[in-house]
């Protein structure tokens, strides 16, 4: 980037905000309002109360779905503090148009700033934020339209197509699409957003198995590039770039205003619901050693979902798109008939008319937001639980969760069946094609943990993750880039699957966005800067930080709010 840029002055501030509407707005932290002379109480009650809520948090523009990436020194939990500014952006844009959209890149790109985009703040790796940035909002940009009949590039016509603006969330997608008894391949959180960060990376969810990743189902973006143009991407038109963004990661390529996806008529589901204790590690081991034998069976008919295991508990969330209830009761009797002696304290198989429905129970079972967490994860292959049930249960009992230690093992039964089946042509890493699952080592600390020993709990993350690595395919094992440690070595081969596949990435990101303006931790491209991501390493030019300019910063937010 050239140093010839010149920060915009108090005027070129004003002409911006009135070019967007009025939409320039001041970030602050989560619980900036519980500080200060005097703090604002009415307004830290609130983020009191709320701390955990994650609709709430993604309302809030400077807030994160895990405090620890907002970085600010301040909590809801913590006395009278000083709360610093730390990695939340100064200033934001909150767009609702794409014109707004188109004005941000073109004032940051002309102006060397760090920009950051956001929607919900849902992010293991803290890409959604950084400090000394202006941050793009898209999460009021919420319009849903149903193409009956959308005519492809190619001529073909698809049915019941959808497009979703960027803001949209996918409780809100599920929600309007019960409507038309359709579904469209989503994530399992009700508040991800649909077309951000979880599309661009691939999009795990419960019905993948079903019908594959979300990103297979794309059709069509709609998108500005960091030249400040607006591109339509599809099979017929800007390929390349269209490839990058069906599973190259977010914050990388371009802003997505709009993603129109496929949809299919909506399943009626089975859900089992199994919470299991053991008395002893023997017992333990021999439970999970039958659960992982058992999970091809229940792949054979259709199961997909979720298991949790910590201390000696064993807790299973399973279901079956459109499952004859007789059978698939059946088939789970065989696990739970082996296992007689344990304590069921919850033992449930129920059936939903709707995907919708389902989705509406399950999210009541949902966990909170608003902690502090880290992430690890592997894929695992399909051949390894086939052929190694035993050693990678072994593994899994050796690194489980420790509710002393705020630590879990979090199992996603969301690959194999359509994931590996489809034939798609996208950047999704290859791995998901033959992995059947994906195993999550995730590690929290209270809000008092000293930074030192949450960099010990960091250590230990990736020693858990060094020893399910042993079972997952050894060094060239890979993890999905939206669920995986910050602090990966060798990211670049585990987050997109091979060093040529990575490679074919960062072409198309030096083609389409030759001066990194969109730039992120451990995404495409993200090597060939500075560990704080504001120096190119092959140049001595620095983004403008806005907060070297605090005095306009000031001036800009008391004469905007």
């Amino acid at each position: 980037m050239s140093n010839s840029a010149c920060w915009p002055n108090a005027l070129a501030w004003q002409k911006f905000n009135e070019s967007i509407d009025g939409r320039l707005i001041s970030v602050r932290p989560t619980a900036a309002f519980c500080a200060g002379s005097p703090p604002n109480m009415k307004v830290c009650n609130n983020a009191r109360s709320q701390w955990t809520n994650s609709t709430w948090r993604t309302n809030q523009a400077g807030s994160m779905q895990n405090h620890n990436w907002e970085n600010a020194s301040c909590s809801s939990h913590l006395g009278s503090v000083t709360c610093t500014q730390g990695s939340v952006p100064l200033l934001g844009v909150n767009a609702t148009t794409v014109e707004h959209v188109l004005a941000t890149i073109r004032l940051t790109s002309a102006n060397n700033l760090r920009l950051v985009i956001k929607s919900t703040g849902h992010d293991y790796l803290g890409r959604s934020t950084a400090a000394d940035s202006l941050l793009l909002w898209v999460h009021h940009m919420k319009n849903m339209s149903l193409l009956e009949q959308y005519k492809l590039c190619t001529g073909e016509s698809i049915s019941n197509a959808i497009r979703l603006d960027a803001g949209v969330q996918w409780g809100e997608v599920y929600s309007w699409l019960a409507n038309y008894k359709l579904i469209a391949i989503g994530g399992i959180s009700s508040t991800v957003g649909a077309i951000g960060g979880f599309l661009q990376g691939g999009g795990h969810g419960p019905l993948s198995r079903w019908k594959g990743m979300a990103a297979d189902h794309v059709l069509e973006f709609d998108v500005v590039t960091a030249d400040g143009q607006r591109r339509i991407l599809n099979t017929c038109q800007n390929q390349d770039l269209f490839w990058a963004l069906r599973g190259g990661g977010g914050q990388s390529f371009a802003v997505v205003i709009s993603a129109v996806l496929r949809t299919f008529p909506s399943p009626s589901m089975v859900s089992t619901i199994y919470n299991i204790s053991a008395t002893n590690e023997i017992r333990y081991s021999r439970l999970i050693r039958d659960f992982i034998r058992f999970l091809p069976t229940l792949a054979n008919v259709g199961y997909s979902g979720y298991f949790y295991m910590t201390d000696l508990n064993l807790n299973i969330q399973f279901f079956v798109p459109n499952g004859n209830f007789s059978l698939v009761t059946s088939i789970f009797n065989q696990f739970n008939n082996n296992n007689t002696d344990l304590q069921f304290t919850t033992n449930s198989t129920s059936l939903f008319p709707t995907f919708n429905d389902y989705f509406s129970y399950r999210t009541k079972l949902s966990g909170s937001s608003g902690d502090h967490v880290l992430f690890g994860s592997r894929l695992i292959p399909e051949a390894i639980v086939h052929q190694q049930p035993n050693r990678l249960a072994d593994i899994l009992v050796q690194i489980r969760g420790r509710s002393k230690t705020q630590s879990m093992i979090r199992g996603h039964f969301v690959a194999g069946g359509e994931v590996s089946k489809i034939s798609v042509n996208n950047s999704i890493n290859p791995a998901w094609r033959t992995a059947l699952m994906q195993i999550i080592f995730s590690q929290g600390w209270h809000e008092n943990t000293s930074v030192t020993e949450q960099a010990l709990l960091a250590l230990h993350l990736r020693t858990q993750i060094e020893l399910l690595q042993t079972v997952a395919g050894g060094i060239l094992s890979s993890c999905y880039l939206n669920e995986a440690d910050p602090n990966e070595p060798h990211w670049q081969q585990k987050f997109f699957g091979t060093q040529a596949h990575y490679n074919r990435l960062k072409s198309i990101k030096k083609a389409v966005d030759p001066n990194g303006l969109f730039i992120c931790k451990n995404c495409v491209g993200s090597d060939d800067w500075s560990s704080d991501l504001n120096c190119p390493k092959a140049s001595i030019a620095n983004r403008i930080h806005i907060v070297s300019f605090a005095f306009f910063v000031v001036a800009i937010v008391q004469l905007f709010q």
